[in-house]
């Protein structure tokens, strides 16, 4: 059995789906006491029901983070999260973070649904430009 053979055997561990969800937030992040104890910039790799994958220039080295985006409508959406783990991305120079939902599943959703909505919206620009380009010669 060759590496890919063995790789389509591995089960998939997470409970939930994620896909793809490019977005920039700021983020505060906290010790075990709930201390604010570091803030920063990142951006979601991709998102699910439970959780996202965070990159950021520094290591999360907190229990909990409160990320902060905003949606189409420029009103300011926060969630709160469980950092639980936390990696070094040699490629990009930059760490992978899964942050794990905690809080109230309304928040949760909310946050989830601006995710998506601002992705696709910058994602149907990005396109909707690049047909343009496409003119009469």
């Amino acid at each position: 059995m060759d590496e890919c053979e063995k790789m389509s055997v591995i089960k998939e561990q997470r409970q939930c789906p994620r896909i793809s969800s490019e977005n920039k937030v700021g983020y505060a992040l906290y010790n075990e006491s709930k201390v604010k104890i570091d803030q920063g910039t990142g951006r979601t790799i991709n998102l699910s029901q439970t959780g996202l994958l965070l990159e950021t220039k520094k290591v999360l080295n907190g229990a909990y983070i409160l990320l902060i985006t905003i949606d189409l409508e420029s009103k300011k959406v926060k969630v709160k999260g469980r950092v639980v783990t936390s990696r070094y991305e040699e490629s990009s120079g930059c760490y992978l973070s899964g942050i794990e939902f905690i809080g109230s599943k309304d928040e949760q959703l909310e946050a989830i649904v601006v995710f998506v909505k601002a992705y696709q919206h910058r994602k149907h620009r990005t396109a909707l430009k690049g047909s343009l380009s496409w003119g009469e010669p």
